[in-house]
């Protein structure tokens, strides 16, 4: 039986918009649930998906320019049929014009919107004759419209990086935001020497690459499921953006040092400072939610870590656990610096969403702090680009603990050298360093 792999984007795609389920976990139910389509089928469908969800402000102006009937008006299945056809029109040079529309007359006719396949046939036939020429907003006169539409960022985005940023970096940070991220590792170093991993990745076909910034991360490319590698099986490395494990390498945990990780799901940096610590010690990595709190201990057990005890707590809350070494606070956020891996976060999130998270933050910030012995060391992250959620949150930290910042240069790697490294923070930008955004503070409590 033939599964169309176009109609099992669209209705992952519907799920996703109008439904409010997160992209990659509904790509990831789509395709299992339709696991008898091929390799080329399921990417199709990965692509088709985040592509249409990174590109959607974009796509909705090219639809209204060439339909009497604007997006809002339309029907869910047939404005989904016209926006996945327009994204294969108007970036998928593989695919033939034709065949995109086609296809999503297909779509809408299958469904019963008969009535309306000549509607869809219309303007999508449109677009394909004029997609090269597209109106678009001044960039002189509406300059944050101009980036909002061309790289499909929602407009308040756009104007609180450019407050921040200026209009060219701006313009930067919203390119880079649009690209596919790469998979990045970390080498399990309890169990293999990278260079071995190295080796062994090319042995199981991978197409590999060393970080720019790293010696124990790798680039990984052309892997159907990296789950079900040997060497992930084994536990000889864990998927973590080279900003995460940067967080980690910031904390510089030292063996037999007692360590909190207060918000640690899905476990990348409680993995990779055990790793650091060579097993000995102990790492406390917290979660609120129990499956969360199973990730981690699933993923300690599978690399080998003993080291790690992964509970159910609220980082918000103190429970009398004091007198830690360390204390890695990478607190929820609006998620900004994920937007190439999470695409649907940018038409999401709002700013009283951000204002929200930021009384979050500082209440376990405020919990945080309690835990930290004298003399110990807080580092505090985010994955996002906001500066009232990042340097924002740091000056509010100093003001009210008994905080200093931490002078983190030693720390930073070639490729990644900031001005602010000697004040303690550093941010992250994927146009300027192809990684996730992402905003890393490191401080200690003052005492002996």
């Amino acid at each position: 039986m033939y599964i169309n792999p176009r109609e099992v984007a669209a209705d992952a795609f519907m799920e996703i918009i109008y439904e409010g389920a997160y992209n990659n976990e509904a790509v990831k139910r789509y395709l299992k649930r339709n696991g008898a389509m091929d390799k080329r089928d399921k990417a199709l469908v990965t692509e088709i998906v985040n592509g249409t969800l990174r590109n959607l402000i974009f796509i909705d102006h090219v639809i209204n320019c060439f339909s009497n009937t604007k997006t809002e008006k339309m029907k869910p299945w047939i404005l989904t049929c016209l926006r996945q056809g327009a994204y294969q029109i108007l970036f998928m040079d593989r695919v033939p014009q034709s065949a995109a529309c086609n296809e999503a007359v297909k779509l809408a006719e299958g469904r019963g919107f008969k009535s309306l396949k000549g509607f869809v046939n219309g303007v999508l036939r449109s677009i394909s004759r004029q997609k090269d020429d597209i109106p678009m907003p001044d960039k002189d006169k509406e300059s944050s419209k101009y980036i909002s539409v061309k790289y499909s960022f929602p407009e308040w985005i756009v104007k609180m990086w450019i407050a921040m940023y200026g209009m060219e970096r701006t313009e930067s940070i919203c390119a880079a935001s649009l690209k596919a991220p790469e998979l990045s590792i970390t080498c399990n170093t309890l169990k293999i020497r990278p260079d071995e991993l190295y080796e062994r990745l090319e042995g199981e076909g991978m197409e590999v690459y060393k970080s720019d910034y790293f010696d124990d991360a790798f680039i990984i490319k052309k892997t159907d499921d990296i789950a079900k590698s040997e060497s992930f099986l084994n536990g000889y490395f864990h998927i973590q953006d080279e900003s995460s494990l940067l967080a980690a390498k910031i904390l510089d945990a030292k063996k037999g040092d007692r360590v909190a990780d207060v918000c640690a799901a899905p476990g990348g940096k409680s993995f990779s400072v055990a790793q650091r610590m060579e097993n000995e010690g102990y790492v406390l990595s917290g979660d609120v939610y129990e499956h969360k709190a199973q990730l981690i201990k699933d993923g300690a057990q599978r690399l080998g870590i003993k080291i790690i005890d992964a509970v159910v707590r609220d980082a918000a809350e103190t429970d009398g656990e004091k007198d830690f070494d360390k204390v890695l606070v990478d607190a929820p956020c609006s998620g900004l610096g994920l937007v190439r891996k999470k695409p649907d976060i940018k038409l999401t999130k709002t700013g009283e969403d951000i204002d929200a998270l930021i009384g979050i933050q500082r209440d376990i910030l405020k919990a945080s702090a309690q835990l930290v012995k004298k003399g110990g060391e807080l580092v505090y992250s985010t994955c996002t680009i906001c500066k009232k959620e990042n340097t924002g949150n740091r000056k509010w930290f100093m003001e009210n603990f008994d905080f200093q910042p931490v002078d983190i240069t030693e720390y930073i790697p070639e490729g990644m050298e900031c001005e602010t490294a000697k004040d303690g923070y550093i941010e992250l930008l994927p146009d300027k360093h192809g990684t996730d955004g992402f905003f890393i503070a490191k401080f200690i409590k003052k005492g002996e």
